[in-house]
């Protein structure tokens, strides 16, 4: 659909309320700009700062610690002076008539959104509701009888760990949690001794457990659930586990929408296909709006591996090749979807992808071994000595203490930057690691803070 048309349609039914970004990260805002609402952005990290008129906050201006996001929610701080601070601060960007944009639903959200129902539309699901989709085991269990291709995964109870032994003879498993995210919670064993050493032991008492399926391809691909269809949008190859970006062995660090075109038109048609169904299984049980799928292409055939029920690390660099296009992106549709517009007409996956120009992002987390104060302009300067980076995004600075796992930068590229999904080619690879060994800070701790200073010092006016 033209994003002209979508986006007037939109403003029409935004009418006079403001809308308010909350997500993790400041510039992944930015596919919102030409939105004449687009009021206010509330983060976790990376204030977004690239329009004045946008009143903007990022959490980790109050702690002074730029978190891993892999494993901090902040539903587990609830109680945090910081938090109360960063909850009245968005209930006063919500006081006038209003449209929350959630990132990923949350309790935190919600509650919010409760207090300010009388004058604030919730252009996302409940969190309780968005949990449910996060329950891995569940929806594959539910894909899989609709005749969706999985990774074949076997559930075992703590009790009967034995049972790994009989598949342990065919070669390396993976272990799971029910609930993960960017990789956190799975991890690979090759014995019966790392099994009983890196058994995730949670409350459910089980595990899923599945071979481990070597030279596949990680593609991940963003959707739209609506009232009366799905709309599937570009795919890319999903850059993983790179150990110079990232300190889990399959987490995530990025996105390459140039390297796709590789792809056989029927894998492509597969993928779009599933991702068709498993839209429809998510409007079934009233979901609306945007998700991700993630698949891993092995011997030719696209298994699913994932649903992201949210907006993704791939939403913004997608969003960008559809602005350039001129064609409405998962932003703005996430928004007409949820405002219960009808779905427009889908081109398909595979013509998408043929057409699109190269482009790529890779996050580059710290992956020293302690929290540190780091400087990451050298990357940024590194990156841009190629003369094949656009920019440098979501950028840690000196006067965060950055912790291990967290990201340190997003550097954006006209070109493909890996073959596999599972390393990033020259000149990225220099880049990186070049930087990773020339940075060796002191670790420090942060200073204590005036929570309500830090959040009011020009949280809501121009910046």
């Amino acid at each position: 659909m033209k994003r002209a048309t979508l986006l007037r349609d939109v403003s029409a039914e935004l009418r006079n309320r403001r809308l308010v970004w909350a997500g993790i990260r400041g510039d992944d805002a930015e596919p919102l700009a030409d939105l004449p609402q687009f009021e206010g952005a509330y983060t976790i990290i990376n204030a977004y700062s690239r329009r004045l008129s946008v009143d903007s906050q990022a959490y980790e201006d109050l702690t002074g610690v730029r978190v891993d996001l892999e494993t901090w929610d902040i539903d587990d701080h609830l109680g945090a002076a910081e938090t109360a601070t960063f909850r009245r601060v968005m209930l006063q960007a919500l006081a006038a008539p209003s449209a929350l944009l959630p990132y990923r639903p949350s309790s935190f959200l919600s509650a919010i959104w409760f207090a300010r129902r009388d004058r604030c539309r919730n252009l996302g699901l409940f969190g309780g509701h968005q949990a449910a989709f996060e329950h891995k085991p569940w929806v594959e269990t539910s894909l899989t009888a609709l005749g969706v291709r999985t990774i074949p995964w076997t559930y075992v109870a703590d009790e009967e760990q034995l049972r790994t032994q009989e598949m342990l003879r065919r070669g390396p498993l993976i272990l799971r949690r029910s609930r993960t995210s960017g990789g956190e919670g799975i991890v690979r064993v090759d014995d019966a001794g790392q099994v009983r050493l890196q058994w995730p032991h949670v409350a459910e008492a089980f595990v899923s457990v599945a071979p481990f399926l070597s030279g596949g391809l990680p593609v991940n691909v963003g959707a739209i659930a609506w009232r009366d269809g799905v709309t599937v949008h570009y795919p890319s190859v999903q850059l993983i586990g790179i150990p110079d970006c990232v300190t889990r062995p399959f987490g995530y660090c990025g996105n390459d929408f140039g390297l796709i075109k590789d792809l056989d038109r029927a894998v492509l048609d597969q993928i779009e296909s599933a991702t068709v169904t498993i839209g429809n299984w998510l409007r079934s049980y009233g979901y609306r709006g945007t998700f991700g799928v993630d698949f891993l292409v092995h011997d030719g055939v696209p298994l699913f591996t994932e649903i992201n029920p949210r907006f993704q690390g791939s939403t913004h660099a997608s969003c960008k090749l559809a602005v350039n296009a001129g064609e409405s992106c998962l932003m703005l549709e996430h928004l007409a979807a949820t405002m219960d517009m009808p779905a427009p007409a889908q081109r398909p996956v595979a013509e998408m992808a043929a057409e699109a120009p190269a482009l790529a992002h890779f996050v580059v987390h710290w992956v020293g071994d302690q929290a540190a104060r780091l400087d990451p302009s050298p990357l940024v300067r590194l990156a841009m000595s190629t003369g094949r980076s656009i920019r440098a995004e979501v950028l840690t600075r000196p006067g965060l203490l950055t912790e291990r796992g967290a990201a340190v930068a997003r550097i954006v590229c006209r070109e493909s930057v890996t073959r596999t999904g599972f390393e990033l080619t020259e000149p990225w690879a220099g880049v990186v690691s070049t930087w990773n060994a020339g940075t060796a800070p002191a670790v420090e701790r942060p200073a204590p803070r005036d929570a309500e200073q830090v959040m009011t010092r020009g949280s809501l006016g121009a910046r």
